[in-house]
């Protein structure tokens, strides 16, 4: 039960998952420091990361995109639809001009779109944020803006931003320990999109970690039995105590006794 095995087990191949924990060991005494410091708050940084990342497998934003795709996404950012067919699978132009004259960036000629486009586990996007979690982890990310691909430094950002991002009066950290998945990828997303796939990913980080099944396999575990627990969400709410309890006074164990008999139902 290792953090290495919490990455391997989220990871989309031996390849990415070698990459990710090497670059975890490398600098895991920061990651220590900055408050990844708990199983809960690690398999939060490793599940969350693992989903934005397509399992560790995507540490640059694609903007490979149609014209459809443009006008239907950054229509704001262009007069018609016509002239999208101009910037069409054309991802350093498409970057420079939907990035352009915000978050730092200067205008679409400077090239800072494409220069500061989204990269890391999390997209880090834009020069301000470049400047602003590069001082925070000692590396000079505007001027090799690059290394902010490199799995390292993926996590640190990772890290620093689960530290830095608040909402509802709490860092992402500490909806971790609560823990509150609900809370956490609105955190990082803004919404719920993808939190099946969180609350799995998170889920088996953790049981790798503390060897304990995850609220969120007690709810796949109890519903495959015919105990309806509500969403698989990850949160050990009313629905979930009450399918648990049933379930319990249906087999006549309890705790890992009755996780061994839902394990063994196909």
């Amino acid at each position: 039960m290792t953090i290495e095995t919490a990455i391997r087990v989220c990871a989309s191949s031996s390849v990415t998952a070698t990459a990710a924990f090497s670059a975890w060991q490398a600098i895991e005494s920061k990651m220590e420091e900055i408050g990844v410091n708990t199983n809960r708050r690690r398999a939060s940084l490793i599940g969350q990361c693992a989903h934005e990342s397509a399992k560790f497998r995507m540490r640059f934003e694609n903007l490979n995109y149609s014209a459809a795709v443009l006008w239907k996404v950054f229509r704001h950012k262009f007069a018609s639809q016509a002239e999208t067919n101009s910037f069409a699978r054309q991802p350093e132009k498409i970057a420079n001009r939907v990035y352009a004259n915000r978050m730092g960036n200067g205008n679409p000629a400077s090239g800072d779109g494409w220069r500061y486009r989204g990269r890391g586990f999390l997209q880090l996007t834009g020069k301000d944020n470049y400047t602003r979690y590069g001082d925070a982890i000692g590396e000079d990310l505007v001027a090799n803006p690059d290394r902010a691909a490199d799995p390292d430094v993926c996590w640190l950002i990772a890290a620093e931003y689960f530290a830095r991002t608040r909402r509802s009066g709490r860092n992402v950290l500490e909806w971790s320990d609560v823990p509150d998945i609900i809370m956490v990828t609105k955190a990082i997303n803004g919404g719920t999109h993808g939190l099946s796939d969180r609350v799995v990913l998170t889920g088996r980080a953790h049981a790798e970690l503390t060897g304990e099944a995850s609220t969120a396999e007690w709810q796949s575990l109890l519903l495959n039995a015919g105990f309806n627990p509500g969403p698989i969400d990850g949160l050990f709410g009313a629905r979930t105590k009450a399918a648990q309890e049933a379930a319990e006074a249906h087999f006549g164990v309890s705790g890992e006794g009755l996780l061994e008999v839902l394990r063994g139902i196909d």
